[in-house]
């Protein structure tokens, strides 16, 4: 009897100790990260814009048996589509996947960004090897990285207000594999030199110097940081660089 009660207190504990564990693991785990708008390439109708978005330059249309959006070649002119609705000094991600070919020396530009107009911009371009943080047609910083006109690039850009300042966090990397633990370009930007407050919605934008289209995959927004979080609960972070 004795032998018998023990050993249901002991499957009592272990069942006890594995529902605590998982209860922890669950803790642990990164809830999801849902987005608050998208650009809806799949159905949308061939030779028109997604809904919901906004044509503020050049000529945009939907592929719809490739299911991607493009930007057109001609006019030449730094073509800007927004979507989603307006986001005004709050925290916000956009990610998007775009691919622009070129050739030889001649390559075009493409980007995302939030706060439309007023705000800030992600700029790949491909001609210098070069990511840009660029606000109203002026680069705030801008780093090395090798770019790859047949390759497709995820987009990722943070802006996070702290304080006197938003937190901009970069991240560029070939469509299809692992993204980044560490922000490829991380600045801080006083909000003295904005004159005005961010608002404003997403923004594509793209510039086809090479006279073919520039493609967009997919682009949606985020009402926060999208940062996942390492097995600690610790969030991945690396050093913070000032715009002076």
């Amino acid at each position: 009897m004795k032998q018998l009660l023990g050993l249901v207190v002991t499957l009592v504990f272990v069942a006890a100790s594995i529902s605590s564990r998982e209860n922890f693991q669950s803790s642990q785990e990164v809830r999801e990260l849902r987005p608050i708008a998208a650009v809806d390439i799949k159905n949308s109708i061939n030779g028109e814009t997604p809904a919901g978005t906004k044509i503020k330059e050049g000529t945009w249309t939907v592929d719809a048996e490739a299911e991607i959006l493009e930007a057109a070649a001609e006019p030449l002119v730094q073509s800007w589509l927004e979507f989603g609705p307006e986001i005004r000094e709050k925290i916000a991600t956009i990610k998007g996947v775009g691919k622009a070919e070129g050739r030889e020396r001649i390559q075009p530009r493409f980007g995302v960004g939030l706060y439309g107009s007023n705000g800030f911009q992600i700029r790949l371009v491909p001609a210098w090897n070069r990511v840009e943080v660029v606000r109203r047609g002026d680069v705030v910083d801008s780093i090395g990285f090798e770019l790859k006109a047949e390759l497709r690039y995820e987009m990722e850009f943070a802006c996070i207000e702290e304080e006197e300042s938003w937190l901009l966090k970069v991240r560029v990397w070939e469509f299809d594999s692992e993204r980044p633990e560490m922000p490829l370009m991380k600045l801080w930007y006083p909000k003295a030199k904005l004159r005005f407050p961010l608002a404003g919605r997403g923004v594509l934008t793209a510039t086809p110097f090479s006279g073919k289209p520039v493609t967009f995959y997919s682009a949606e927004i985020y009402l926060e940081e999208f940062n996942p979080v390492n097995a600690a609960g610790e969030t991945v972070d690396s050093k913070i660089d000032s715009v002076e």
